[in-house]
């Protein structure tokens, strides 16, 4: 196995870029800028959680494709085959984000073997033989499934999160960010390099905002919190919300999904399986997952509708 590569924890723009010119390499800002899109798409999942009861999210509605367009949508055909390019880096780096791009392609290669294309877009942008506008067009669905992938990684880790550490949802984002300091303060010596100088750096810099308030004791409550939390249906939930692109892109049913889940999950009778419609509203409620307008889909008749095969490989590798 490939060992991982040390990815360094930048605090700024100019201190990634003066790394990259001493080492010759652009690849550490094109990362520090994928980490920059990354933590866009976790802000707007923790806010929706945060600032919103459960049945007025709205979770994995393209909020990915919005930021990756913020942060790359200026760069050429040339500059997207190097995101590309660094975005595979990055994915055997050894630091948070690079874990969820990693995840993110394994998603994406898995759909790729067992239902539609979405790597092969990128790889035949790569190889040439096209017109620039259709390696335009394929390098953009790559990057734009590949989103669908991200949200649903970001998503499932702040729906597990939210159960089990509520006091990292608090009403603001100043406050979220205290409480996520002191969670990660209390295990602050199994951290490894990376996340002891990203602590550090985000310590001192909130120290110096809050001293003296009174939100600055979110940080030592949350660094003793005990009160943790569990998900009542934690496999079909890791399951509808990393399945849901495929429902997506293959025009699944609830019906559909439904028949999937009880073949995998521990009590395939029980709430919220037990018909189609206490699924429907389950997924939205609890999940703020909501199927997109437009012309009615029809449920496969055998059951196996267009990318179950890739479904049943992902639950193999998905936690439950």
């Amino acid at each position: 196995m490939t060992p991982k590569e040390k990815l360094p924890a930048f605090t700024s723009p100019e201190e990634c870029k003066a790394y990259c010119q001493e080492k010759g390499d652009d690849f550490f800002f094109t990362a520090f800028m994928l980490e920059a899109w990354i933590g866009l798409v976790i802000c707007n999942a923790v806010g929706q959680y945060a600032e919103n009861k459960s049945g007025r999210r709205l979770l994995q509605t393209g909020e990915a494709w919005n930021a990756w367009q913020l942060v790359f949508g200026h760069a050429d055909l040339r500059e997207r085959l190097h995101i590309f390019t660094c975005a595979t880096r990055l994915a055997n780096c050894d630091s948070p984000e690079g874990e969820m791009v990693n995840q993110m392609f394994n998603l994406a290669g898995t759909e790729d073997k067992y239902a539609g294309s979405v790597l092969t877009s990128s790889t035949l942008a790569e190889e040439g033989g096209l017109s620039m506008p259709q390696m335009v067009e394929k390098i953009n669905f790559a990057f734009q499934r590949l989103s669908e992938w991200l949200e649903a990684i970001v998503h499932w880790h702040t729906h597990w999160m939210a159960a089990v550490a509520p006091i990292a949802f608090q009403g603001t984002e100043q406050r979220r960010a205290l409480a996520n300091i002191g969670l990660i303060q209390a295990g602050f010596a199994g951290l490894d390099e990376h996340g002891k100088k990203w602590w550090h750096f985000r310590h001192e810099s909130l120290s110096a905002s809050f001293h003296g308030k009174a939100d600055w004791r979110l940080v030592g409550k949350a660094q003793s919190f005990e009160k943790w939390g569990m998900l009542r249906n934690s496999a079909v939930d890791e399951l509808t919300i990393h399945w849901w692109p495929l429902l997506l892109r293959y025009h699944w049913t609830d019906r559909d999904m439904r028949g999937l889940l009880r073949h995998v999950v521990p009590h395939p009778d029980a709430y919220p399986l037990r018909d189609d419609r206490e699924f429907a509203d389950y997924r939205g409620k609890v999940l703020g997952l909501f199927k997109r307008k437009g012309p009615r889909d029809k449920s496969a008749a055998d059951g196996e509708p267009v990318g179950w095969r890739a479904a049943l490989a992902m639950a193999d590798s998905l936690s439950e």
